[in-house]
């Protein structure tokens, strides 16, 4: 990228792209605005970026910019490739726009101008101002800069979305640069140098090597603007014209989305199935449609791309040449979903028709996150959501709605087991997220924390009802509590065998007792309270560390048989550390 020097405070700028046929003056009215700069200025100080590119390029163009002026001569006729672009910008959805007539010297305007009216008409810029010049001339060139001004002036702030930017443009750095130079209009977010942007489906990084807008270096561009960046890591042969370089982690290349569509004025598209062109910012690619239900459609694209809801594309037969003069565009379509459930049956297609017939296509994260009931942050993101409050469990949130249904599920498959299994009750957690069709384990945590007000604890890796909701054989419970009324006293004296046996405490019925909470199974045979960690590392943490198993014995007030697995537990739970001398001490977070 050649050295230049940088804007301190860039001026503001908007970008706007030229459309109109071939012959129309296009070019040469872009000369008589900007003179030889690459943008105009305009009365009120703002900066316009004029994208003008040959006919046959215009599609992409003005897919990327903020508005479109779209030229026709005074003395040229109606066109078939000025009825494509007419239909690709109603496809779009265009809203924002200029009409103006060209080489009002050589003919009369007005028969133009009311033609190219009544065409606009059926579409959103059929109430745009419009203007009529001379570029040779230079008659009525003051007065389209006025009215430039003012179309500057209505066009919305950029969206507050991670940086995506569009190529429409890729050439080799240079001798002297390494890497390839990718231009684009830049319609959210903000780059800056030795910055990271991320391309395709793999996420591949690239940093930013330089950054050019207006032809002069910055060293940060804020949207909306016009700019090359300098990407020196990528090989000098790449294409990037057609991709988009975006906030890395912030978007997710989806290949499967479901849409509204369009269709233009007797082109219907009820019924349709079959192969059609996608034309999305700088992207082209074939793509199959299946109607789902009147107006809602499934799109399955030939490449991934960094789609949100609310994006609008426009649709093509495929069997056509690429967008140029002649191919006919059937339809715009609006994406409604970039993450879709699979669909399997015919009734689950009309059922999923049936529901987006009443989808916005505007980001709402709470109503996403009551659809879909469990769903990641980072994909809500990429939505185009803002995160609504609701539980949450590291990158899950969670509707309230569906944990409440959870907890009823789980609480019913625990009680289930109680009784189906009473000396083996407790639910292991792999087997809970499996029967709960929880999509990560992580999500167990917080179902079963709400869950607790309905008699489920985690105990020692399973799910088991709490003490007031065991269902403990009456006999089995009673003896269960008279060991525990003996532990009170000395909670680290472990009963014997015969005293297990006296108690008439069996191994099912120990077992049992340990998953629902009531005793801590130490060793075979060996059962202490359920509080007896919490007591011991209150003891230990008064001795002098480090510290034998013996001192551990002598202060616990209890046998080998006890202190040894004992402390084996305090490790593997990470309360103590083993030293090479076979010394403990305790962990300075539970010191």
């Amino acid at each position: 990228m050649p050295e230049g020097f940088g804007f301190h405070s860039p001026p503001p700028m908007r970008v706007v792209a030229t459309a109109g046929g071939a012959g129309a003056g296009k070019s040469t009215l872009v000369r008589a605005l900007t003179g030889r700069d690459p943008w105009a200025r305009l009365p009120s100080g703002r900066v316009l970026a004029l994208v003008d590119r040959a006919a046959e390029a215009v599609l992409t163009s003005v897919a990327t910019a903020e508005a479109v002026v779209f030229v026709v001569a005074a003395d040229q006729e109606w066109s078939a490739q000025l009825a494509v672009q007419l239909d690709a910008l109603h496809a779009l959805d265009i809203r924002h726009g200029l009409l103006v007539v060209t080489r009002a010297d050589l003919a009369d305007p007005g028969p133009v101008l009311r033609r190219t009216r009544r065409a606009m008409a059926t579409g959103a810029l059929g109430r745009i101002e419009s203007a009529v010049v001379s570029a040779r001339t230079g008659a009525g060139i003051d007065r389209l800069r006025l009215v430039l001004d003012r179309l500057a002036a209505t066009l919305p702030p950029p969206p507050e979305v991670p940086v995506r930017l569009w190529a429409d443009g890729c050439a080799e750095a240079g001798a002297e640069d390494k890497g390839v130079l990718v231009t684009g209009t830049l319609l959210a977010g903000s780059i800056e140098r030795e910055a990271e942007l991320a391309v395709g489906a793999q996420d591949r990084r690239l940093r930013v090597g330089g950054l050019e807008s207006l032809g002069r270096q910055v060293s940060a561009m804020s949207a909306p603007a016009r700019i090359t960046v300098h990407l020196p890591e990528a090989q000098p042969d790449e294409s990037f014209t057609g991709a988009a370089l975006v906030t890395p982690g912030r978007w997710r290349h989806v290949d499967v989305v479901d849409v509204r569509l369009r269709p233009l004025p007797g082109r219907k598209l009820g019924g349709v199935h079959g192969h059609l062109e996608l034309g999305l910012g700088s992207a082209r690619q074939p793509v199959f449609l299946r109607v789902l239900d009147g107006d809602i459609a499934r799109l399955r694209l030939s490449e991934p791309l960094p789609l949100r809801i609310g994006d609008k594309a426009l649709l093509r037969g495929c069997d056509q040449a690429p967008l140029r003069s002649g191919a006919e565009v059937l339809a715009g379509c609006t994406v409604l979903d970039i993450l879709p459930p699979e669909l399997a049956t015919e009734a689950q297609l009309a059922a999923r028709g049936l529901e987006l017939m009443s989808r916005s296509a505007i980001p709402n994260g709470g109503d996403e996150l009551r659809r879909r009931g469990l769903v990641k942050a980072g994909d809500l993101l990429a939505m185009g959501c803002a995160l609504p409050v609701a539980p949450r469990a590291g990158d899950w949130l969670i509707d309230p709605a569906k944990l409440d249904e959870l907890c009823r599920r789980l609480a019913a498959l625990v009680r289930a087991r109680a009784r189906e299994q009473p000396h083996d009750p407790g639910v292991p957690k792999a087997e809970a997220v499996a029967l709960l069709a929880l999509p990560h384990r992580r999500l167990l945590e917080p179902v079963a924390r709400a869950a607790r007000d309905l008699g489920v604890r985690i105990n020692q890796g399973r799910l088991v009802l709490t003490e007031g909701g065991t269902e403990l054989p009456l006999p089995v419970r009673q003896a269960v509590e008279k060991l525990r009324a003996e532990l009170v006293s000395s909670p680290f004296s472990a009963p014997e065998a015969d005293r297990l046996a006296a108690l008439r405490l069996t191994p099912k019925s120990l077992a049992a007792a340990v998953r629902t909470g009531l005793l801590l199974r130490l060793a075979d045979g060996v059962y202490l309270g359920p509080d007896a960690v919490e007591r011991a590392v209150a003891v230990l943490c008064a001795l002098p560390q480090p510290f034998t198993v013996a001192a551990a014995r002598t202060a616990l007030g209890t046998s080998r048989r006890v202190a040894v697995p004992l402390l084996e537990l305090l490790d593997t739970r990470r309360i103590t550390v083993r030293l090479p001398d076979s010394r403990r001490r305790i962990r300075p977070e539970h010191d």
